[in-house]
Order: structure tokens, then sequence, then C-alpha cells
């Protein structure tokens, strides 16, 4: 892509995220106060005019302020509610306050940090969601996909989603404790509320195209269900062991969608009945569901038509049997070329990876269960913005042109985005300015070329030596123990 299609694909996704018309469907007026019973009027006397309904009263942290700031906090390295209203007092959000009258810097006038939490509270969860859906249908336009095709479009075309899972932890309330119960196993209950979360990564971005949280008692494959369905027509799921299973691939054909999944030996052995294969072969089979698999709600229980797949590669010594099951025709879609896809799913967990060392999301640190779940759409929203400027910059992640670094981009974004809220004002010609000097700087965070190869870490963590044990159980019962303690 070259240089202005790029600023003016970026440049779209920031206008189309920001804009106020956006926000004015999410704005509502409010209705006048209930007036009391009218008197009985005197003969002759007009009676009352009607109340008019009052202008939408918007507060300093309005649903376009808050949801910058909501971005701004998961790209910030100091991600308190403290740091957001010093970045306001400061001026980092004049531009995205109203034109007339004074600016929200100086309307600003207290240090507490009490608005801007009742703001996170009042800023509805399906904003978000509904944010993260354009942004992702902007970025589909962005890398070339065809977001709502007629008909099955070309294979460079189609929309290529890598399904992963993870989970997000966080403190125990009795709000969370509802919503997200503590794990539990063999020795016991957990201190931690575990949401399990599931997104569909873009094969050729890395953004975030489709998300979905539950608590952990769901399994992935049911909340992989739910995703299903609110895909588009014809989109390409891409997914490991955990989704080769028969509900998965019949849910997306229920819904016109395809899948390119690994299954395990056992399940593909009994797929091909035990006769054997050669590497690189390509079945056609009928998969049957059986006794133990599950489905969702209104899917019928009959075979899917597909290929099995069967490649032995070999990797720094290893040999690696793959087996994959995949619903697209034979004719357009060649085993090499499902191979290569299926290669690019380890870049789900290197999203993840991002995701939560980078914007600091492995620990949740909220109360009730609608903060966990908008703080969760807020960090793929960040993380999409910097995808889409990487994007623009020259990185494809199927082709490996060009390695970006994910955390200078972010600094680079960051920096970029306080700058655009406190200086540039609104004109085509400074925003595309403004975008041209984003996508330019983040062109030059390359990673380096390593020379040799790195050897592999063990998997182990160096603790400093402290005085205090470790923390177990709940409070209470810690509090009451160590008073017990001190009495005796």
């Amino acid at each position: 892509m070259s240089a202005a299609p790029a600023t003016a694909a970026v440049l779209a996704v920031f206008t189309q995220l920001l804009s106020p018309r956006w926000f004015a469907c999410w704005q509502e007026p409010t209705p006048p106060p209930p007036r009391p019973e009218p008197r009985r009027r005197r003969k002759g006397k007009k009676p009352p005019a009607p109340s008019r309904r009052r202008r939408f009263y918007e507060r300093i942290f309005s649903l376009r302020v808050t949801l910058w700031y909501f971005i701004f906090q998961r790209l910030n390295f100091d991600g308190t509610l403290a740091g957001v209203v010093t970045d306001l007092r400061a001026g980092g959000a004049d531009r995205l306050g109203r034109r007339r009258g004074p600016k929200l810097s100086r309307r600003m006038r207290s240090t507490k940090t009490g608005a801007y939490s009742q703001a996170r509270q009042r800023l509805p969860l399906a904003l978000l969601q509904a944010a993260l859906a354009e942004l992702a249908a902007t970025l589909s336009r962005l890398v070339g996909d065809d977001p709502a095709p007629a008909r099955a479009p070309a294979p460079g075309r189609r929309r290529r989603q890598l399904l992963d899972g993870s989970t997000l932890e966080m403190l125990p309330t009795a709000p969370l404790a509802a919503a997200f119960p503590q794990a539990r196993n063999q020795y016991g209950v957990s201190d931690w509320c575990v949401m399990r979360i599931l997104v569909g990564f873009c094969a050729k971005s890395g953004a975030v195209l489709s998300a979905c949280c539950g608590p952990v008692s769901y399994s992935e494959q049911a909340m992989a269900w739910s995703l299903l369905e609110c895909g588009t027509k014809f989109t390409v799921w891409i997914g490991d062991r955990n989704f080769g299973v028969w509900s998965v691939v019949a849910q997306a054909r229920r819904f016109h969608q395809d899948v390119v999944v690994r299954l395990t030996k056992v399940r593909a052995r009994r797929l091909y009945r035990g006769q054997p294969m050669v590497s690189g072969e390509d079945r056609p089979i009928d998969w049957m569901p059986t006794r133990h698999d599950q489905s969702p709600a209104g899917l019928v229980r009959e075979a899917v038509s597909g290929r099995l797949i069967y490649v032995r590669l070999t990797k720094a010594g290893c040999v690696i049997d793959l087996w994959l099951f995949t619903t697209l025709p034979a004719g357009e879609y060649p085993v090499a070329l499902l191979v290569q896809w299926y290669g690019q799913r380890w870049q789900a967990e290197l999203h993840f990876r991002s995701v939560k060392t980078q914007l600091q999301m492995t620990e949740l640190d909220v109360c009730s269960s609608q903060m966990a779940q908008k703080e969760f759409y807020a960090g793929l929203l960040a993380y999409s913005l910097v995808r889409a400027v990487m994007w623009a910059a020259g990185e494809r992640l199927e082709q490996g042109i060009q390695a970006i670094s994910f955390s200078q981009a972010r600094r680079v974004v960051l920096s970029r985005l306080a700058e655009w809220g406190r200086r540039y004002r609104s004109g085509a010609g400074n925003a595309r300015r403004w975008v041209r000097l984003l996508v330019a700087e983040v062109t030059r965070q390359t990673l380096p070329k390593r020379r040799r190869k790195r050897p592999t870490e063990i998997r182990r963590v160096r603790h400093r030596q402290q005085k205090f044990p470790s923390f177990r159980g709940s409070r209470a019962a810690a509090r009451a123990r160590d008073l017990a303690t001190k009495s005796m």
C-alpha cells in the first residue's frame, strides 16, 4: 500500500471512532422534570405552555471524552485514574470538547478522580462493543478484505480470523464472584476471579475483528458458537486442536463460513477409519457427529462434508504430524496454501502476549463485572488502533515483511495521540499531516536483525526473598488470625 492510501485509511479509522456524529445516536435529550398537577384555572386564563425537552447535558467527561480516555488509559504507562485527570488538566483532551466556551482543561478544576470514575460507569458497554465492530469493519477495508460479499470472493480477499482463547484474572469481590466465579481444582478454590475470553484476530494485520467473554465455567467451544453466529459470510476461521471438533465445524457451515482446524491424532484416526495416509494426502470425508459431540440450539446433527489433510513436517530437527480438516474446496485451496494459513495461527499467541504484557491486561483492577467487560473491550480497541497504524506503516504478518516492534509503535501512537489532543485543530489538512507523521514515525520502529538464534530460556521466575509470607485465602480470615496471634 502506498503512502497516500495508507494515510487516508488510518485517518478513516480515527475519524470513524471519534466522530461526534457517531456519538449522537448514544446521546438522548433528558426528559423534563414532572410538573405538578395544574390547579383549576379561572375563566379566560390561558393554559400553561407545554414544557420543552431539555438539551443533552454534556458533562466534562462526555461519552466521546470517556471513550478517548478509556483507550488512552490502556496505552498510557500510568494506567491509573489519577493519570487521566492529570492529562485532562494539562489539556490532553481540549480538542474533544465543545467548540464554544472554555476548554476542558479550564473547566476541570478538581484533582479528584471521582468524576472520571463515574463517567466510566455511565459509559454503556454496548458502545464499546459497537466501537470495536466499527473499527473491525474499517480495518477490513484497510487490509483489502471484502466485509460483506454477496458471493464467495477470491482466496486473497476472504476475511481470515485466527481463533484463540485465554483468561484474565481479577481480585474477588461479591459482584465479580457472581459473574466470574473463582476457579476450582483438586487443591481448592483459587484466590482470583477468572474471566475466559475468546478473540478472533485478523490474519493479515493482527487487529481484533471479533471477541467475547464469559465465566471460566464456559468452554471455548461453546463461546465459539456465539462468535461464529455473529460473523459474516464466507469468513475463514483458523483454529488449533481445541476447536477441531464437530460442533465448531457444523456451526460454521450453518452460517455459510469455512474453517481450517487442526485435529488430534485420535480424532483424525477415527475420521479416516484406520486407513493409512501418506504425507501430503488430501482425502474427502463426511464428518458424522457422535453421541459425545455437543451442539448449539437449532443445529441439525448431520454429516459435514470436508477434506482431511495429513502433512508430516520437520522443524528444528523435530517431526510434526499435522492433521487438518477444512471445508474449503480443493480446486482453489491447495494443500500447501492451507498449511501456510495454519502456520500463521501461532501469531495469535504473540498477539495475546502483546495484549496482556504491553497493555497490562493480565490482571484487571476492577470491582464489578460491567467494568471488567469494559476494560476488556477498551484494551482490544487500543490494541487494534496500534495494529492499524503498524499495517499502514508496512508490516505484513502473512508475508513476514518489515517486522515492527509493537512496544515502540505503542509509544509513538501514545505520544502522537497526546499531541493531537492538545495542539491540532479540526481540519482535513492538519489531520492528514498528523497521520502522515504518525505512520512515518512508526515505519522506523523496526525490530533488530539477530545474527544467531537465541537459546531457549527455561520457564522459571526469579523471586526476591521477602520477610513476609505469601498471602492466601480471604482477607477477613487472615485479619482474624493476625489479631488472635497478637492477642496471645
